[in-house]
């Protein structure tokens, strides 16, 4: 399993790169031989026998330095991802694959086109928060993080809805994006980490086929115990 993991230098906050190591882990764990390609900033860039691209979540400013980076190879990404490359993308990384990202100035960057939004950035604003997300294929909601100052608007076919924390175009609704093998999401913390369903459902889609049973306790009962804290949370009423 070859993966390519972009801007591993420019794009952590949050400690992203926790979802590169465990994923490799998780497919070593069902005997796949995994190597792990790093590019950044000033690196040619080529998608040709990649299984997964993967890039985590940055600053502002980090985001716009990879994005430039990244632009001019925007129709090779498509074709990788047409051919059947894996990519999942997190945080404001997330952002940069729509059509366009107005920022708080209101200046305009050209986004790589894979979908049709627009990430419209908010001056002097920024939602964070825990979060709770349902995803219709597995049973156990996810856990996160959302700490974000865009929404967005336009065509988004959506990979979760929130049940706590904020969606695309605000509190609540669809969050992220799923179009083909491309996924996207401002669920952080880091997501593939805090979520080992979600995590193994990924792993499945990537080895075509249904994972060999490995059971991770820590992992499923760090989930159990932050799901649980969540919602306890969720359900007392607001003082007013």
């Amino acid at each position: 399993m070859k993966i390519l993991y972009l801007y591993h230098d420019l794009m952590n906050l949050y400690g992203e790169s926790g979802n590169l190591r465990a994923l490799e882990r998780h497919l070593a764990d069902q005997g796949e031989e995994v190597s792990v390609d790093r590019r950044t900033l000033g690196d040619a860039l080529c998608f040709d026998g990649y299984d997964f691209l993967y890039i985590g979540a940055g600053t502002e400013r980090s985001q716009k330095a990879a994005l430039e980076h990244l632009r001019p190879y925007a129709g090779a990404l498509k074709e990788a991802l047409d051919g059947g490359m894996h990519a999942l993308l997190t945080g404001n990384a997330a952002s940069m694959a729509g059509r366009e990202i107005v920022d708080g100035l209101g200046k305009i960057w050209s986004g790589l086109g894979l979908l049709d939004f627009t990430a419209r950035e908010q001056a002097g604003v920024r939602y964070t928060g825990d979060a709770v997300a349902a995803f219709p294929e597995i049973e156990p909601p996810l856990v996160g993080f959302i700490n974000k100052c865009d929404d967005w608007t336009g065509r988004v076919p959506p990979l979760f809805r929130m049940v706590m924390g904020r969606g695309n175009r605000g509190e609540g609704g669809d969050e992220g994006f799923r179009q083909g093998t491309l996924l996207g999401t401002h669920l952080i913390g880091p997501v593939l980490v805090k979520n080992p369903a979600f995590h193994a459902w990924l792993v499945g889609r990537m080895l075509g086929r249904e994972p060999e049973p490995v059971s991770y306790p820590y992992e499923e009962k760090a989930w159990k115990v932050t799901y649980e804290a969540l919602m306890a949370r969720r359900d007392v009423p607001s003082e007013t």
